[in-house]
């Protein structure tokens, strides 16, 4: 397993955190206490970041590279989405304290900052505001994950009556 360390080089991510709608309305002083507590870690092509049934420990995303989000099915992997730079990840997981229900595989090179756990507890206790923006975000995004999971149940479904 790759370790992540505190990151040190904060200008390369402040771009990426702008677009990613977890960090949607944060502040320029609110953006620079988040950078402060972001981890990072380098994979190699086919190296996992986290595997299905590992206890979940970070938000991460994509700086650079691309990961590929399997769910397990029997022996062979099904892919679930590819992503790429600025892509956010493990949110579900680490909020909704279950396990990873997928694997994280690199499939280039790959550099990945990550909000841990540890973080997101201390930025609860220490930034109330900002934590629950963070958490406000993080509901958003999860309601439009669920709008599209209804809206491909309703499509499947309705093919399926056709069928």
């Amino acid at each position: 397993m790759t370790p992540f360390k505190p990151l040190k080089e904060f200008e390369a991510v402040t771009s990426i955190l702008s677009k990613i709608s977890l960090f949607g309305g944060v502040t320029d002083a609110q953006r620079n206490d988040l950078l402060a507590r972001l981890d990072f870690a380098a994979f190699q092509k086919g190296e996992s970041i986290f595997q299905a049934g590992d206890e979940p420990s970070y938000i991460y995303i994509v700086k650079q590279g691309k990961v590929e989000v399997r769910l397990a099915a029997d022996v062979a992997g099904v892919e679930k989405m590819e992503l790429g730079v600025g892509a956010c990840f493990g949110t579900v997981s680490l909020i909704s304290m279950h396990k990873h229900s997928a694997t994280a595989l690199v499939t280039e090179p790959c550099e990945i900052v990550a909000l841990s756990r540890h973080a997101l507890i201390g930025l609860q206790q220490q930034d109330i505001t900002l934590f629950a923006l963070l958490m406000m975000n993080v509901a958003r995004e999860l309601a439009r994950r669920l709008i599209l999971t209804d809206d491909l149940l309703l499509l499947y479904s309705h093919k399926a009556g056709k069928a």
